[in-house]
């Protein structure tokens, strides 16, 4: 994210983590940034000492939704329902960075343990009374269902857009969690892995690439902008997939 900055970018994190984890991630960096935590329902500004939030708060849902388990006899656990151990087991955290997973503002993540077939109805019940679930690689998040990462970024964009016009965006994320997002961007950057099922993201400008680690999407953005510069449009380059 350092590098990017260094090539003129501002590089923002969008995560399901929580605040705390990504302040960690950004007390690490040389040009902290904004961020958008857990899936979209906050945004922490670097010159604010609170952050912005959205939609109803972690305690009502999970208020929320230890009824909903009894009335309709689902079965799935929460993070409150979950020790710090088991905690690490499932995501392979250490003893000293995984509380600070549990520390939930506006979304809960659920072990499922229970069938497709009732995701779906939980989905459905979910709806009803204003929350929506977001399946992730190890845990099913219940929001408030106005909140999402595409709604943080456009609040994020707006605040860089000034009276200089909007900005270009470059965006990347996995088919689990992150279309929305894509769909908004200039250009859209898809990482996937092979069990991934194919995505129906239709974008005039989406690259995909294999899962990887920080530097393979350091390459791909470097390549996105490499594209965008050497065209003679700039940011008006005809639609690439690879």
């Amino acid at each position: 994210m350092d590098t990017l900055h260094e090539l003129g970018c501002i590089c923002i994190p969008v995560a399901s983590r929580t605040q705390p984890e990504m302040d960690e991630l950004n007390k690490a960096r040389k040009f902290p940034s904004p961020y958008i935590f857990e899936n979209g329902t906050g945004i922490r500004w670097p010159s604010d000492t609170q952050p912005q939030c959205f939609g109803r708060s972690a305690g009502e849902i999970y208020d929320l939704l230890d009824h909903i388990r009894e009335e309709h006899r689902l079965h799935y656990r929460s993070l409150r329902d979950i020790s710090s151990e088991e905690l690490q087991n499932i995501t392979g955290l250490n003893e000293a960075t995984a509380p600070a997973t549990k520390q939930r503002i506006a979304s809960v993540p659920l072990v499922w343990e229970d069938s497709p077939q009732a995701l779906a109805r939980f989905a459905e019940i979910l709806g009803f009374i204003g929350l929506q679930v977001v399946s992730d690689r190890q845990f099913e998040i219940v929001s408030d269902a106005s909140c999402s990462k595409a709604l943080a970024m456009q609040t994020v964009i707006a605040h860089f857009c000034g009276g200089h016009g909007k900005p270009k965006i470059i965006a990347s994320a996995n088919p689990n969690n992150g279309l929305d997002m894509l769909a908004q961007a200039d250009i859209a950057l898809l990482f996937s892995e092979p069990k991934d099922t194919c995505s129906t993201l239709q974008h005039p400008c989406l690259h995909r690439y294999p899962a990887g680690d920080h530097s393979a999407w350091l390459s791909a953005v470097r390549q996105a902008l490499e594209l965008q510069t050497l065209s003679t449009g700039a940011w008006d380059a005809d639609p690439t997939e690879t």
